[in-house]
């Protein structure tokens, strides 16, 4: 806990910068399917997985330092789904299969969440 503590600048600083790959190499990846280039999308889509990781540890840390403050919480959880839509949608669109409907509320979920890491959106 002190660790999380001490080093709150550090967490932020990686989370944000965890989130600009995530929303990049999403898209990329997502991009790549759709053109059938099977091996450089499962490569990013590696890449995407390896940022997911960090997205989460780093938010579980400033959770924890911000206390559980509800509005943290609520962003994390609305991060954890939109990762499943994400990953549901790419997944879905390398098998072939109807992947919009997951692609849109992932994308949605997406900018709602960077709105609220940007405190636009607040309660």
């Amino acid at each position: 806990m002190r660790i999380i503590l001490e080093n709150v600048d550090l967490f932020q600083m990686i989370h944000r910068n965890s989130w600009i790959f995530v929303f990049t190499l999403f898209f990329i990846v997502y991009a790549l399917y759709g053109k059938k280039k099977s091996k450089a999308a499962n490569m990013t889509q590696m890449i995407l997985r390896f940022f997911f990781i960090i997205m989460l540890f780093s938010g579980v840390s400033l959770v924890i330092a911000y206390n559980f403050d509800p509005f943290y919480v609520t962003k994390g959880l609305f991060a954890i789904t939109m990762m499943g839509l994400m990953e549901s949608s790419t997944v879905r669109r390398k098998k072939g299969q109807q992947s919009k409907l997951a692609f849109i509320s992932g994308s949605i979920l997406l900018i709602t969440v960077v709105l609220m890491g940007f405190r636009v959106i607040h309660f």
